[in-house]
């Protein structure tokens, strides 16, 4: 635990995320942050609207900072795996004062790390994605999401082996109107012979722990809703919907019970963490005024296909010390070898 952020991601927080496969932390970012990161947001979709760009059609509203266009194409592709690297090049988006490199190493992956397995030398917490989603003004019928869940868009074999969190931060007061998220809860595990509700299992900071857990309780989801019919049944969350009880997969001793979707409500610098396991959708904007929200994804390894090729990012949030004391060496042999190493810088 970083004691920093004890009063954000507590006990009670990392409960429910792993009970309900989310949960929402208010005012987790400041003023001053959110307004970074808008400034940021503000010039990407001002730059991509300049080049003719539509932010719903050509991008899905989907902008992610690096490969959106705005800078040139990096010529390495070393900054997928390096911190050092990764920095350089989000700092060539926005420079001091308002680089937002330490809100995304600084609070973001303080607050994520609190909710993954422990880091260790072969699973470190990582970087694995990062993008802000932009609803531009009026756009309802194309700028909805369907139902889905983060880590589908990873391999079979990645899905099963890295735990992710996504971190949807709202930049804006986000609401029914101008596209919010609505979320299905995972479903509550029953013990058969008592009727009551079950616990958490223990070790959930163990990375196989963690994992068994958060797919075995998406495991149990039944067919999605309508969406209309689920919005309805978050607004009328004083009626009792009729118990839905189901023998659990694959443990049949087990049965579980649905739970009433969530029609999140939420003011700017709000982040809802979200499990890759955890069934959501957005709805469209039906606003006058764009909706922004930031979503860094963290992971709990360096996410790999079942081949070891990387899904995504790769970005290690611990301090470099690998890469401090390669160039370290590097200095010291351009000291001792300066020709070898005028060779090896040009190459």
């Amino acid at each position: 635990m970083n004691s920093q952020y004890d009063s954000l991601i507590n006990e009670e927080a990392r409960t429910q995320f792993h009970r309900d496969g989310f949960v929402i932390v208010k005012n987790a970012l400041s003023c001053e942050e959110v307004g970074v990161l808008r400034r940021e947001v503000d010039n990407l979709v001002n730059f991509l609207i300049s080049e003719n760009m539509d932010i719903m059609r050509d991008f899905g509203g989907v902008i992610e900072p690096i490969s959106c266009g705005y800078i040139d194409p990096p010529v390495s592709q070393m900054y997928i795996l390096s911190k050092r690297s990764y920095s350089g090049l989000r700092n060539m988006v926005t420079e001091d004062p308002d680089t937002v490199v330490p809100i995304l190493f600084g609070k973001m992956s303080a607050l994520a790390k609190n909710l993954l397995p422990t880091a260790t030398t072969d699973n470190p917490m990582c970087l694995f994605n990062e993008q802000y989603i932009v609803k531009t003004p009026n756009s309802v019928s194309s700028s909805s999401f369907e139902w889905h869940q983060d880590s589908q868009y990873m391999d079979a074999s990645a899905q099963k082996a890295f735990p992710i969190v996504s971190c949807w931060t709202a930049l804006d007061d986000v609401n029914i109107t101008n596209g919010t998220l609505l979320i299905e809860p995972f479903p509550r595990l029953i013990d058969p012979s008592t009727g009551s509700y079950l616990g958490l299992p223990n070790s959930l900071n163990s990375h196989a722990t963690h994992l068994q857990h958060h797919m075995h309780l998406a495991s149990c989801y039944e067919k999605e809703l309508d969406r209309n019919t689920a919005i309805a049944q978050a607004h009328n969350s004083n009626e009792t919907i009729p118990a839905s009880l189901r023998s659990a997969p694959p443990n049949q001793n087990q049965v579980y019970e649905r739970q009433r979707p969530i029609l999140v409500d939420i003011t700017a610098g709000t982040i809802v963490f979200l499990s890759g396991y955890v069934r959501h959708c957005s709805l469209g904007n039906g606003s006058s005024k764009f909706r922004r929200a930031y979503m860094p994804q963290f992971s709990a390894g360096k996410v790999q296909t079942g081949d070891g090729g990387l899904v995504s990012l790769a970005v290690p949030c611990a301090d470099d010390q690998h890469e401090r004391e390669l160039e370290q060496q590097q200095q010291e042999e351009a000291y001792q070898q300066p020709d070898e190493f005028e060779e090896y810088q040009m190459q």
